[in-house]
């Protein structure tokens, strides 16, 4: 199965370390119950996320949302942090923000000069003077810096509407449903339903804030679970599609084949020897 790693912050909403602890222990493929952020001042950094590879140059942040399948693939003369947060200490407008980029960007390059900079340093100070280790102190401090980095991601250009609109509250619903009943919901036209829309408005909004259609959101969520059951798991192909709401496997074996380009088997023979390396 999928390791996954909980509690790992212990009573602590957030935990701070450099960017050097994984030179000390290498992170194989997992996933968390916690946000993890990344501020990189200087140096190469790339992961992969959830099939995706993620390149950090220089100035950067990053995000890696709760439930996603990560692992760390090179890193070259870094300087910077991993903030970990706990989903239910990331306000809820930061939140938003993260849940409607991921997948889509989550990474952007930054200013040399980017207040985050400032604030990590200022946290770590804090955290050794002994008079000053409040956790109020030390929790806006990292709701400030969690604001910040959720600010720089919602500045690439993902979308000509505006946060708070109609059509962004409509898409983050909607994302959020997928979330909650991909398995048993398929339809764009059930969707509608849910947020008591049409589907040809659906279709528009989605489209207009994320760049693609309702469908896609659909098919990828399915898709990305399916590549995940055959990656992690020896669970067969029938078992997958059971598992993801399809009764007939063969329907799904083409709908996966159309999705990727290759058969489910395919797909894990391809990814066997790099399932195994990582393990």
């Amino acid at each position: 199965m999928i390791p996954s790693h909980h509690n790992q912050l212990g009573n602590a909403s957030f935990r701070l370390l450099p960017l050097s602890v994984i030179h000390e222990k290498q992170t194989a493929l997992h996933r968390d119950d916690h946000y993890m952020f990344i501020v990189q001042q200087k140096g190469n950094f790339i992961m992969e996320v959830d099939f995706k590879t993620i390149e950090l140059k220089g100035t950067s942040v990053c995000f890696v949302g709760p439930g996603q399948i990560h692992s760390y693939i090179y890193q070259e003369n870094n300087k910077g942090w991993f903030l970990f947060a706990e989903s239910g200490a990331v306000s809820e407008p930061y939140r938003e923000i993260l849940d409607m980029h991921q997948c889509i960007h989550q990474s952007v390059p930054i200013d040399k000069h980017d207040p985050a900079f400032d604030l990590l340093p200022l946290f770590e100070k804090i955290e050794k003077d002994k008079t000053l280790r409040n956790p109020s102190i030390e929790i806006s401090l990292m709701e400030a810096t969690i604001g910040i980095i959720a600010s720089r991601i919602s500045e690439a250009p993902l979308s000509q509407s505006q946060y708070g609109g109609q059509k962004y509250s409509i898409t983050r619903q909607f994302k959020k449903y997928i979330t909650e009943h991909f398995k048993t919901i398929k339809q764009v036209q059930q969707y509608a339903k849910l947020l008591h829309i049409t589907p040809l408005y659906l279709n528009e909004a989605v489209k207009e804030v994320t760049g693609y259609p309702a469908s896609f959101w659909i098919q990828h969520k399915t898709l990305l679970e399916a590549r995940r059951l055959l990656f992690y798991t020896s669970m067969d192909v029938k078992q997958i599609a059971f598992e993801l709401g399809y009764n007939d496997p063969i329907y799904f074996s083409r709908f996966f084949k159309k999705g990727t380009g290759m058969t489910a088997l395919e797909f894990r023979a391809k990814n066997q020897d790099l399932s195994h390396h990582h393990h």
